[in-house]
């Protein structure tokens, strides 16, 4: 069994974009082998659910799956949102070989997947960031964004200013510029790169405010009934996703205008995997806007478990237990 805090310590910022670009890249390849996310909705707010993820990578030796449940409330309570564990088997016998805390690995592959798209799709000289919302994943964006793009201004909204303040406030003292603003078109407008890390059901992102030459990483959305972009923002974009089957099952903010024929299919340009692969174009000029709509990509928990699963066996880390 491995816990959150040995994950944070294996893996450091620069192996977690490592990692991360692998994943993509073997999604749009076909060294993954994966499927879409499975979820069993449950009492509470919308996105209150059981989900699980699994995929086989050819190039790794254990395969596995992430269970965890999803509550989006429990930010209020100071409590993660997403709680549970990856379960890794080794590829010859099937036998269960780890247990490892999932918090701390979605923790540390959604923003660097995050980072790792910004580098593809933004303007180089991108230096001004905006962030709606102010949770775990808003700290943990900044830092992975910083990793790849000189930001020398950052602008955070959320539904409560004082928390905003607060966080702001936070990110000051570990040497970041940020400013809390009273509204999200006050943060977003003039930014070179918008994030979007919310739980929203409804749109906090409108495509109005966006200036030509932004970039955009819509990601707390992970199920269809969360939506926190609107339709002027996919209208106006170009648009990458991490795993295509499951942003045309759970990024309802795509399928349905695509459906409708609102968009055109020839703005869902591809995976960002294929863009990594040379399989799919990027960013044709400094004029267009650019959105990556994150959803989750089971291969990334189990290139990052089998990361964590080895160096931990190496370091002597964890502890053996018999299930």
């Amino acid at each position: 069994m491995i816990d959150g805090a040995t994950v944070e310590d294996l893996v450091g910022p620069a192996e977690a974009l490592e990692l991360v670009e692998d994943a993509l890249r073997k999604t749009s390849s076909g060294v993954a082998h994966q499927d879409v996310r499975r979820t069993l909705g449950l009492p509470g707010e919308a996105g209150t659910c059981l989900s699980l993820m699994y995929a086989s990578l050819a190039d790794q030796p254990h395969f596995g799956a992430k269970v965890q449940s999803v509550f989006p409330k429990n930010f209020e309570q100071r409590m993660p949102s997403h709680q549970g564990g990856v379960i890794l088997f080794e590829g010859d016998a099937g036998r269960p070989v780890a247990l490892i805390n999932a918090t701390a690995i979605t923790g540390l592959r959604t923003p660097a997947a995050t980072a790792v798209a910004t580098r593809i799709l933004s303007r180089p000289e991108s230096c001004e960031l905006a962030i709606l919302g102010y949770g775990e994943q808003a700290e943990r964006h900044i830092a992975s964004i910083a990793l790849v793009r000189s930001i020398s201004r950052i602008r955070v909204w959320g539904r409560n200013l004082r928390k905003a303040e607060t966080f702001a406030k936070a990110q000051r003292e570990k040497g970041h510029h940020v400013d809390p603003m009273p509204t999200a078109q006050a943060a977003v407008e003039g930014a070179d790169i918008v994030c979007t890390v919310t739980s929203a059901q409804l749109p906090v992102l409108h495509g109005a405010w966006l200036a030509s030459g932004t970039h955009v990483n819509a990601i707390g959305a992970s199920v269809a009934a969360l939506r926190e972009i609107d339709l002027d923002c996919v209208t106006r974009a170009r648009i990458w996703v991490d795993y295509m089957p499951m942003a045309m099952t759970a990024a309802s903010d795509i399928f349905e205008p695509l459906s409708a024929g609102l968009i055109d299919r020839a703005q869902l340009v591809g995976e960002i995997g294929a863009v990594l692969n040379g399989q799919a174009p990027g960013r044709r000029d400094d004029r267009e806007i650019t959105l990556y709509r994150s959803l989750g990509v089971p291969a990334q928990d189990i290139e990052f478990a089998n990361f964590v699963y080895r160096r931990a066996r190496e370091l002597g880390r964890g502890v053996e237990i018999s299930l």
